[in-house]
């Protein structure tokens, strides 16, 4: 909501006088000014989808049949719980690619942004 605060209404208003449908206004002046915002939300999204153990842990402790069961609840009860520490640490370690691959996506799209801006890579 704060995100589209900052859209300016006035270009909103000018869209409308030029003849813009509502897709368009989202697709060319909505979604393209909210896209810092949405690479940030998802980054933290995802960063803490991961690494939100203390939650779930205490609430479910991996819920019934597992259905709860993240990746950190999941190395914590083989590692700590069940004594198999090279499992754990390797269920941790398997998180890795997978936040890498958030943060990299969220880089990629804000280093376009900068770029549609006409900044400079450097």
């Amino acid at each position: 909501m704060a995100g589209l605060q900052t859209v300016s209404p006035s270009l909103y208003e000018a869209a409308t006088i030029d003849g813009a449908s509502s897709w368009q206004i989202f697709r060319y002046i909505t979604y393209p000014l909210l896209t810092p915002i949405i690479a940030v939300v998802m980054t933290f999204s995802v960063l803490f989808t991961f690494t939100d153990f203390q939650l779930i842990w205490v609430l479910t402790r991996g819920g019934p049949v597992n259905a709860t069961q993240l990746m950190a609840t999941l190395s914590y009860q083989r590692a700590i719980l069940g004594g198999q520490l090279g499992e754990g640490a390797a269920i941790s370690t398997a998180m890795i690619p997978f936040l890498l691959g958030a943060i990299l996506i969220s880089w990629f799209g804000l280093q376009r942004r900068k770029w549609q801006q006409g900044e400079s890579n450097d």
